[in-house]
């Protein structure tokens, strides 16, 4: 658990860990160079080694955490949530009875202590609450983070076969899932209630960091969406979507080394023009099923080429898929959504 002046939220972080039913554990507190005293306000326990991080920062503080933790299991959590108390047993019993799980995440509950949670935040814990299976979070790998960080669990060798966290200009967490997944770790999520109340709040790194932000989220997609495609022999693709979301991509994956071809669009004024030297094919609304067939053949079944969907409009990506679905095109083979 590393924690930078985690204030009044630290001391209910630290005992929904130490309150945990059925296991045997050690909390590894890394101090990363608070201010405030509420490390040294919290009460000794056995259980608990508070250690101080080498250098500032989420990545030095967490690796350091790796360094001094003595089991062989690493669970991972934030100095704001709230961990339900059968949060690790439940996840260690998941990973015994599933061998083939690699990296354990949970459901979570997002919430505020002085409003409601807002609309687009909600949306993202139904999203990733629906994917626990590996096949459904590999399948939306790249809309956003499947895992939600502060609670995951792993085998301390599987992390350290990775090579820990890395710090870079992207969010470390999903660097780590990009990584694992194209070393074909399976993840995996009890299919249970939430295991973890997820705090929202303004000075969360997610909305303070640089790292975190839009741009570089996408820039980390790329990257790494270049070298999941490029591994199963797709070297081609075509963009859906002309918005900043999309024209973005498209230079992420052009730099990356991916070939893009064209892009797709339904805005009808999008017709007869380019984008980034690329054209834009329309897809009209009054197109005959003959025009959008012979429009989508040259996707279906050719190992080399993939239409990358990176079109963000809530609603759409499920328009899209049943219209790409209609004309026998698979999801993960013939297109994959990136945003």
């Amino acid at each position: 658990m590393p924690v930078r002046d985690g204030g009044r939220y630290l001391k209910a972080a630290v005992n929904s860990i130490l309150q945990q039913e059925d296991v045997l554990l050690e909390l590894v507190l890394i101090d990363d160079h608070s201010q405030d005293g509420a490390v040294q306000a919290l009460a000794a326990d056995d259980r608990m080694t508070v250690i101080s991080s080498p250098e500032p920062g989420i990545v030095p503080a967490l690796n350091a955490g790796i360094a001094h933790a003595r089991y062989p299991w690493l669970a991972r959590m934030d100095a704001d949530d709230v961990a339900a108390p059968n949060r690790l047993a439940l996840q260690l019993d998941y990973l015994l009875a599933n061998p083939e799980v690699d990296i354990c995440a949970t459901r979570v509950r997002m919430f505020r202590e002085d409003e409601e949670v807002g609309q687009g935040y909600q949306h993202y814990e139904q999203w990733i609450n629906n994917l626990h299976l590996h096949a459904d979070i590999e399948r939306e790998f790249f809309i956003e983070s499947p895992l939600p960080h502060p609670t995951v669990m792993l085998y301390r060798d599987t992390l350290l076969g990775l090579g820990g966290y890395q710090d870079c200009a992207w969010p470390e967490d999903y660097d780590l899932w990009s990584r694992a997944l194209l070393a074909g770790l399976r993840f995996g999520k009890p299919d249970s209630a939430p295991l973890l109340n997820w705090r929202d709040q303004g000075n969360r790194l997610s909305r303070t960091d640089a790292r975190y932000n839009k741009q570089h989220f996408l820039q980390c997609k790329a990257h790494y969406l270049n070298q999941y495609l490029q591994a199963r022999g797709i070297h081609t693709c075509a963009i859906w979507g002309t918005g900043p979301t999309g024209l973005k991509l498209h230079d992420y994956l052009e730099q990356a080394g991916m070939m893009i071809t064209q892009f797709i669009d339904v805005n009808p004024n999008m017709s007869g023009r380019k984008k980034r030297g690329k054209p834009v094919s329309i897809l009209r609304p009054d197109a005959s099923s003959h025009e959008l067939s012979r429009m989508f053949k040259e996707y279906k079944g050719v190992p080399d080429t993939l239409i990358v969907v990176a079109v963000s409009a809530r609603g759409a990506r499920q328009e899209i898929g049943d219209c790409l679905r209609e004309f026998d095109l698979v999801e993960q083979k013939d297109f994959i959504f990136a945003a």
